[in-house]
């Protein structure tokens, strides 16, 4: 349960390709890489940030290791 008001949290599924992690967030359809995990949080939370306009604050991650459901290799990564 969302300890603040308007708070969201969204699913995040990370998995290793070639020298990044990539980060899926299957509720917007989106995806984005991180260096590391310990930078997955930050990363996922500004691609959800930038394409919802939700407060960053409100904002909450349950990142999971695994595949996206659908494919092998995960969805494709946005054009950049």
């Amino acid at each position: 349960m969302a300890a603040h008001t308007g708070e969201r949290t969204f699913e995040v599924v990370a998995w290793l390709s070639e020298r990044h992690l990539v980060l899926y967030v299957p509720e917007i359809e989106a995806a984005t890489t991180a260096s590391a995990m310990p930078d997955a949080e930050d990363a996922a939370r500004s691609l959800i940030v930038d394409l919802t306009g939700l407060d960053p604050t409100a904002v909450r991650c349950e990142i999971r290791l695994g595949r996206a459901r659908g494919g092998l290799g995960g969805p494709p990564m946005p054009a950049v």
